[in-house]
């Protein structure tokens, strides 16, 4: 393995967030095509050796990752993102737009609001005055963490 594709393994390892070759290519001052190779090549080698890693391709962006079939095993050692409330919080609003306050204390209970300030710190949701309540939808952040495209997403709700 040589040096390029050591310092792109430790990048895309290191990420918090998948990146762009782009970014990759500009910050090591390397051609996009090269950054693509090392890619591949880091992807070959995990093969090679069998690992539990692999490169996880979002969109446009890459991060390793682990290897699907290990989700479980590692599931009790990682930290948890957001909590079963708040995952569930954020499908209702990403399928019911403009949820308002009164929908999410139906579904939730009344301590939803715990949950509503987490997902708005952390940039998946929005809220904006409507009359005498608030409207809740997801953000652009929410579909880039979730890896969801909406113009694919609309030609299959369409389907």
């Amino acid at each position: 393995m040589d040096d390029t594709v050591k310092k792109i393994e430790a990048i895309l390892y290191s990420s918090k967030e998948p990146l762009k070759v782009s970014d990759i290519g500009d910050y090591l001052n390397i051609d996009n095509n090269e950054v693509l190779k090392a890619i591949k090549a880091i992807e070959t080698g995990y093969k090679e050796i069998n690992s539990s890693l692999t490169v996880g391709r979002f969109g446009n962006k890459y991060k390793i990752k682990l290897s699907d079939e290990f989700s479980d095993i590692v599931s009790p050692f990682i930290e948890k993102e957001f909590n079963d409330k708040e995952l569930a919080m954020l499908s209702y609003i990403f399928k019911h737009p403009n949820a308002i306050s009164g929908d999410l204390r139906e579904q939730f209970g009344y301590n939803y609001l715990e949950a509503v300030e987490s997902l708005k710190k952390s940039g998946m949701i929005s809220a904006k005055r409507y009359r005498n309540t608030h409207r809740y939808n997801v953000t652009k952040n929410f579909y880039t963490k979730f890896n969801i495209n909406k113009r694919t997403l609309k030609k299959e709700v369409e389907k």
